[in-house]
């Protein structure tokens, strides 16, 4: 299982630079970065409407509102930072420059957040292994934007 869902985030990246490239020319189009990332927003939330009515998922969002901790609302908030920034980022940076810069970025938080066990995830202490892979990336990185 781990294997599969490996393999799973590993094509949910692939998707990424697929959708920061859609979302980009998207935006050249409306010639309004933040009007595509509003279509990107509208048109995945309707997606989801559309699966939670067909799969008939249980609304708990009263439930939620009531115990869910103040800061698990602001995932919407991070996500439009997220698609707006890089449907600005891609047409300035490439796509290979920015999700490298992003995902270096996500390494590093991901690390404190392991670390220190925020938000509830399991504790992975930081060791010199995780170090070394995350200076590979900031190589990586330099070497992408040099050549």
């Amino acid at each position: 299982m781990r294997y599969f869902l490996m393999l799973l985030a590993l094509i949910a990246g692939c998707l990424l630079p697929v959708q920061a490239s859609i979302n980009a020319k998207l935006g050249s189009f409306l010639k309004a970065p933040l009007m595509a990332a509003l279509v990107n927003f509208m048109v995945g939330g309707f997606i989801l409407l559309m699966v939670i009515i067909g799969t008939r998922t249980p609304n708990n969002i009263m439930q939620a509102v009531k115990e869910a901790p103040v800061y698990s609302w602001i995932g919407g908030l991070m996500g439009c930072i997220y698609v707006s920034s890089i449907i600005f980022l891609v047409p300035r940076l490439g796509a290979a420059l920015s999700f490298g810069l992003i995902v270096a970025g996500q390494l590093v938080f991901s690390m404190i957040l392991d670390h220190y066990g925020l938000f509830g995830v399991p504790v992975q202490p930081v060791n010199w292994g995780r170090i070394l892979g995350i200076l590979l990336i900031f190589a990586g990185i330099f070497l992408i934007q040099k050549f």
